[in-house]
């Protein structure tokens, strides 16, 4: 099943309910089949397939990113169907069609935000295998067969889903299907940053920048990349191709650079070493609980994460409840402070993902000793976060709600006992709920 997530829906709570529901009943039932697998084939695959064509629909007329769990573990019930239907009797079912279920769960999976699923990829290698022994060589994204199939499950894993909002991820997904004919797996190693592929061994890919002595399958991204390229020239000039058709025209310009940006010979590194950490933490989402966690006003319901590690630029940190994930967006100003300490840690959160042990959350670090100040001019004074030290002649980072506090003409900052003039430096940063700009104190 190849099914495409729906446009975005007004449906009502109650047709939410419907779907969420539909989907759980769906996949207890595909478990509750895979018992009948070994005493009669025809009825269990029967049932799978007619499964596969409910789940298609309710995907098509409701399955929105809200029900992204209901329909990331419809998808694994199926494919543990199918899988379950070839094992037992390889007869029934043919090896491509329990591929294109296995990629389609590992699909909706990095969709989810989910850590690679080790079973998953061993079973697609095990399904390579025959070709594989054949001495396959080169998989290409333009031709049906077992091999396409796990070429789309290591696109949507090399897509770095989990760094994008989630209200991206249908026209992230639209653009990774539309991509797939440009993209290839071959035994030579680029010299570049690449994704590395190991069907032979079961495992998930990994990144690798440099090339590593076992066999492996290099993942290509140079046709797509200059298919991208030749995209975002069209979007940018306002110019949007009649088959982008699910999503605004400025989304399809926000996934095709982000996807060009993480398959260029250059993509994002760690900028510093991370060092391990421990503690808890208190949590406060946005410029006004940021704000409280400045002034010490903590609430006794509070959210609170666990500290796994930091750099000198960032913070990982951990949840133990799934549910962090619904509740916290990629861009989002987050403050962070520390049970036994006063200092307040600005970050904006750059990456979401579902582990075993909880929700981690990746924070780009813009400020380790956050205050308060007032901006002035003349009228009405608003108050902002301060990202650092103060000092005359140099630059400050001020974040408030909106851009509309940051403006360009007679700002003052009031800190302290001090007034310093403010000069901009550079346009104003947008974020969810919030706005940051950089100025020259005088």
């Amino acid at each position: 099943m190849n099914a495409k997530l729906p446009l975005a829906s007004c449906a009502s709570s109650e047709a939410d309910d419907s779907v969420a529901a539909a989907l759980r009943e769906l996949a207890d039932r595909l478990s509750v089949g895979l018992s009948t697998v070994d005493r009669d084939p025809a009825v269990a695959l029967e049932g799978v397939l007619r499964a596969e064509d409910e789940l298609r629909t309710l995907i098509a007329g409701g399955g929105r990113i809200k029900e992204l769990k209901g329909v990331r573990l419809a998808t694994r019930a199926l494919a543990d169907a199918y899988w379950s239907l070839f094992v037992q009797a390889g007869h029934a079912v043919s090896r491509l069609s329990v591929a294109a279920a296995c990629a389609e769960a590992l699909k909706w999976n990095a969709l989810g935000g989910m850590a690679p699923d080790p079973m998953l990829w061993e079973r697609l290698g095990s399904l390579l295998r025959p070709e594989l022994e054949a001495g396959l060589s080169l998989i290409a994204g333009d031709l049906e067969s077992v091999a396409k199939h796990y070429l789309r499950a290591v696109s949507y894993h090399a897509a770095a889903l989990d760094q994008i909002d989630r209200s991206l991820l249908v026209t992230a997904c639209h653009l990774l299907e539309m991509s797939l004919p440009f993209l290839a797996m071959s035994r030579r190693a680029p010299p570049a940053p690449h994704y590395l592929a190991f069907p032979e061994l079961g495992m998930p890919p990994r990144r690798c920048l440099v090339a590593p002595p076992e066999a492996a399958f290099h993942l290509s991204t140079k046709a797509a990349g200059e298919w991208l390229q030749g995209l975002a020239g069209r979007l940018t000039e306002g110019l949007s191709p009649a088959a982008l058709d699910r999503g605004h025209p400025r989304e399809y310009l926000a996934v095709t650079q982000h996807l060009l940006c993480h398959w260029s010979d250059e993509p994002p590194v760690r900028r510093a070493k991370r060092h391990p950490m421990a503690g808890r933490v208190i949590v406060g989402r946005g410029v006004e609980e940021c704000r409280r966690l400045i002034a010490g006003e903590v609430d006794a319901s509070a959210s609170r994460w666990s500290v796994l590690d930091a750099s000198r630029t960032s913070m990982g940190l951990v949840s133990e409840s799934d549910s962090a994930i619904d509740c916290t967006s990629i861009g989002e100003l987050v403050g962070v402070r520390f049970e036994d300490a006063d200092l307040v840690h600005l970050g904006l959160v750059r990456r979401l993902r579902v582990e075993s042990g909880g929700v981690r959350c990746g924070l780009q670090l813009v400020s380790r000793a956050a205050r308060t100040a007032t901006v002035e001019d003349g009228r009405a004074p608003a108050e902002v976060l301060l990202c650092g030290p103060l000092a005359r002649g140099e630059a400050a980072r001020l974040i408030a709600p909106s851009a509309s506090v940051l403006r360009d003409d007679a700002l003052f900052l009031r800190a302290a006992a001090a007034v310093y003039k403010l000069r901009p430096l550079e346009s104003s940063w947008v974020g969810p709920g919030f706005a940051m700009r950089v100025y020259q104190l005088g």
